[in-house]
């Protein structure tokens, strides 16, 4: 009979003694189905747990907590047990309305985690509490409006995320109780311009603007934020930045314009930057980069300028200011069809290069600094391997080279190149093959028989016309010196006219009647008897002397010299 009460007794308690034992082993707690309950750290992970509702019965020292991905709608009076809390995540669950006064307990609380819920409005009391907290995740909720007074309470906040919601502009003053706030991101929302009530956050280093509508970036409406470090503008509407729009962001480091509108490259509102070290502007539809086009960003270290679908031509002078350039990326410029020789000569510290999937099918040497370089990415490009390229097909085939360039040989130590995709479309026979898998003759310079013996014709033929040119010269020169040992006593204007026949030494052998003939004429031929005419003969007519016969009233006769 005894045996028989002890034996209902042992039923009876055997349940309560296996519950006091698993609450004396999980540390006087009962972990929820679906939880994983580590007391040692203080933390209770209910991710995926298929909850509905906040669990109580967990540790209440807990530090961190995870209820990320379950079915919560509701936060009313859940959080009262937990005040040493460090760490919630909500994240993923149904939670429409957050209510207010909810975290009052929650002091110590520095991470809260909100994101992908279904809320829509933020409350004056919503936060009240949380004065610990540094960091607040709204992102991907249903909000189109942040009350004024939304923040209240949070002076230590320093990362906010609103990612994701419906948001167009902020009241005035919204930001004026988070005065230490670092880190805003507020992408996918309806912003068409950067939110003038920013320049309340006068410590903000991070601003996130992506996937909003903003179409320009006036000069007299952008906020000042002087301690602004990186800001991010990727996938807007971007066509016009006037020229002082950056001039309110002097410790600008980091600027992202990617995917936007923008038709030239904003030189002059870039040179502002003169902090600037991190630039992209990937996505843009600018056809040409000009001489010294990031004038000014002499800090200038990482460039991105990938899938500009315009992009024909680079002046050689685009970078010459950009003495720290340590990384250029220009991949997919499907228009780019040359490239500049020596474009990076001038860039003493870049170390990787990538100009992937272009049109060019023509590179030599000098377009790289290869003494340099430590990455180098060429492929998705339709080559023309001639034996020009036969410096990058010896790279390929050796670790250690000798590269020839114009002026010089440069030694390759272990550049990294991406082998496989540096493949060939010309010539025929190597079409779709890949550089590296070319021969020593398909790579080889030297000249075929029929190009030395064109060239040999070629030299004979000039020394031809050489030594034709020096046998001329003598025999002209000979000429020349006869002409000038003539003596030249007249030079008149008829020195051109052809030369008179050397005159003969005697005449013919006549007589002297016929000689006559030549040298009188007929009338003295016919009277040989007429008396030599003297002028001061008395028989002269006017039987004087000629000339004492002239009136002195008349006028001289008129004397020409000739």
């Amino acid at each position: 009979m005894d045996h028989e009460k002890t034996r209902q007794m042992w039923i009876t308690f055997f349940p309560a003694i296996c519950l006091l034992s698993l609450v004396s082993s999980a540390g006087g707690v009962l972990c929820p189905n679906g939880c994983k309950c580590e007391n040692e750290i203080l933390k209770a992970n209910c991710s995926r747990a298929g909850i509905e509702v906040v669990p109580i019965q967990l540790n209440p020292e807990l530090h961190v907590m995870d209820l990320s991905v379950n079915k919560i709608t509701q936060l009313h009076y859940t959080f009262t047990f937990y005040e040493k809390l460090h760490t919630l995540d909500i994240s993923r669950n149904r939670v429409k309305n957050i209510g207010g006064g909810n975290f009052k307990t929650q002091k110590l609380l520095k991470r809260l985690n909100l994101s992908s819920n279904f809320i829509n409005s933020l409350g004056k009391d919503t936060f009240e509490g949380l004065i610990q907290l540094s960091e607040l995740d709204l992102s991907y909720n249903q909000m189109n409006l942040i009350g004024q007074n939304a923040f209240r309470g949070l002076g230590n906040l320093t990362i906010l995320k609103m990612s994701g919601n419906q948001l167009d502009y902020f009241e005035e003053g919204t930001f004026k109780p988070t005065p230490n706030l670092q880190a805003l991101y507020i992408d996918d929302n309806s912003f068409i311009r950067i939110p003038e009530e920013l320049s309340d956050l006068s410590q903000l280093k991070i601003l996130s603007l992506a996937r909003n509508l903003i179409e320009i970036i006036e000069d007299e409406k952008v906020p000042n934020l002087f301690e602004l470090q990186t800001l991010v503008l990727i996938q807007n509407s971007l066509q016009e930045i006037q020229p002082r729009g950056f001039a309110n962001m002097p410790k600008l480091d980091h600027l992202d314009l990617s995917d936007n509108k923008l038709t030239i490259l904003p030189t002059d509102q870039l040179s502002k930057l003169s902090k600037l070290i991190n630039l992209k502007l990937s996505g843009n539809i600018f056809n040409y980069l000009p001489p010294v086009a990031f004038r000014g960003l002499f800090h200038l270290k990482y460039l991105m300028l990938t899938r500009l679908e315009s992009l024909k031509s680079i002046d050689a002078r685009a970078f010459v200011d950009n003495k720290n350039l340590e990384k250029i990326s220009l991949d997919y410029n499907y228009k780019m069809t040359t490239l500049p020789t020596r474009l990076f000569h001038g860039n003493r510290k870049l170390k990787y290069i990538s100009m992937r999937y272009t049109s060019v099918n023509f590179l030599v040497a000098t377009h790289f600094p290869l003494d340099q370089l430590v990455e180098l990415r060429v492929g998705g490009n339709p080559l023309n391997c001639n034996c020009s390229m036969g410096w990058l097909w010896k790279i390929l085939q050796d670790d250690h080279v000798l590269v020839n360039t114009n002026t010089s040989q440069v030694k390759i130590n272990e550049l990294k190149l991406d082998v496989n995709d540096i493949i060939c479309e010309t010539p025929e026979e190597l079409h779709n093959l890949t550089l590296v898998s070319a021969t020593q003759r398909q790579m080889d310079c030297s000249m075929s028989w029929l190009a030395i013996v064109s060239v040999s014709l070629t030299v004979i033929f000039i020394l031809g016309i050489i030594v034709g040119v020096f046998l001329f010269i003598p025999r002209k020169k000979s000429n020349n010196s006869i002409d000038k040992q003539v003596p030249k006593i007249i030079k008149t204007s008829y020195n051109s006219a052809p030369p008179l026949p050397p005159p003969r030494k005697s005449l013919p052998n006549h007589d002297g009647n016929h000689m006559e003939r030549y040298i009188m004429p007929p009338v003295m031929l016919q009277n040989r008897s007429l008396s030599t005419w003297d002028p001061y003969s008395q028989h002269c007519n006017g039987n004087g002397n000629i000339y004492e016969q002239l009136n002195d009233h008349r006028d001289r006769p008129h004397i020409v010299y000739v």
